[in-house]
């Protein structure tokens, strides 16, 4: 969710209760410490780091009751001695705690995936119920919050809060809905579907967008089909080749990179990697069968592995996200060199991880084998 959500999920909560500290820094802690978690971000030095951070221990329940608690012991105008209507330290512990709570609700109903169960295990949850800016759950918490400043009342803040669970909880049983039936229909179609998720696009609830796995006779392929809350499509998807299954099983063990990104993916498809996002001196076989039959992984090829989740089905929503992450749109890519051998699986030369919406790159670089984290590296996640 964006920060400005956060921050008037605080707010909104602070101007909720009757009683609260008669200091003007009331309001900004609590819309402050609602935003905190996403302080991960200061801390990621690179693309894998983005995809082992962000949303990651400082959204994970583990480290909530500390998080909260150095949030406390700092946010000292609210519990010092000469603050009118001061509230004792473990109260203010016990609502920075809901704050955060707060936050990580808000996270887990958007397609990112939220890993709340750090550091015993990396999966991510999403509930899939909003997009990632939305203003029907934005714009009625800031109206709610000028609202219980401008009437010193705390009915509109109430109110707020109980959207904030009422409206995702509507959008998330809507999308199972959509997900159903729209399953039915294409099997009623008499497609072969392997897997179907249902995402909120730019402008849901109105909109959505259906990314699923279809066999066909020439292997599997990836669809994003955009539908309506009646759950008509509105737009057909362009099949692409999905990831098979063993060569995805193949760069998980060859690479750290490799295994978080598609962790972090939902239904990952390949591309053709463009020329100018080949290394510099990619190579390409005028006699590639005869060149690998010489020299086992002479023959080169270039993958770009990708995740629709992060698209649109609506055109202008598209433009503008070429226009900040370059062609193809996606914030989060993939590429791969891979060695080609006869009847063998193919070997990863080398890798780049490349986050074109944050101007994160790994550049072209071999890959680095797993490692299981120890340390430091084991408590905040990074595998």
């Amino acid at each position: 969710m964006d920060p400005i959500t956060h921050a008037a999920s605080g707010a909104v909560a602070m101007l909720a209760l009757p009683r609260r500290p008669a200091t003007r820094w009331a309001v900004p802690l609590a819309a402050l410490v609602a935003a905190f978690p996403d302080i991960d971000l200061a801390f990621v030095r690179g693309p894998l780091q983005f995809l082992q951070l962000h949303r990651g221990f400082t959204h994970a329940l583990f480290y909530l009751p500390l998080l909260a608690l150095l949030l406390a012991l700092a946010a000292r105008p609210l519990w010092k001695r000469d603050t009118p209507g001061r509230w004792p330290l473990p109260l203010v512990w016990l609502f920075f705690g809901g704050l955060i709570l707060l936050h990580i609700w808000l996270d887990c109903i958007t397609t990112y995936g939220t890993m709340i169960f750090l550091p015993f295990s990396a999966e991510r949850v999403r509930l899939n119920g909003v997009f990632i800016i939305d203003l029907l759950l934005t714009l009625p918490l800031l109206a709610a919050a000028w609202l219980a400043l401008r009437r010193a009342t705390v009915r509109p803040a109430r109110l707020a809060l109980c959207w904030l669970v009422l409206y995702p909880c509507c959008a998330i049983g809507l999308n199972s809905h959509l997900a159903a039936a729209y399953r039915a229909e294409l099997a009623g179609q008499g497609r072969e579907i392997e897997r179907l998720v249902v995402l909120p696009d730019a402008f849901s609830p109105v909109y959505w967008r259906a990314l699923y796995e279809e066999r066909q006779s020439n292997g599997l392929v990836v669809r994003a089909d955009g539908l309506t809350a009646l759950g008509r499509a509105h737009e057909r998807g362009f099949p692409r080749p999905a990831l098979r299954p063993e060569l995805a099983a193949s760069l998980r063990e060859q690479s750290a990179i490799c295994r978080d990104f598609l962790d972090f993916s939902l239904l990952p498809l390949t591309l053709p990697v463009p020329p100018g996002l080949r290394p510099a001196d990619a190579v390409s076989a005028p006699d590639e069968q005869a060149a690998a039959a010489a020299q086992p992984q002479a023959l080169r090829g270039y993958l770009e592995i990708t995740d629709e989740r992060f698209g649109s089905s609506l055109r202008f929503v598209r433009w503008i996200m070429r226009h900040r992450a370059g062609e193809g749109g996606s914030p989060f890519r993939l590429f791969v060199e891979l060695g080609y051998a006869p009847d063998a699986v193919p070997r990863l030369l080398r890798e780049r991880l490349y986050l074109p919406d944050s101007g994160r790159d790994s550049g072209w670089q071999p890959p680095r084998p797993p490692q299981p984290p120890q340390g430091l590296d084991w408590w905040l996640g990074l595998r």
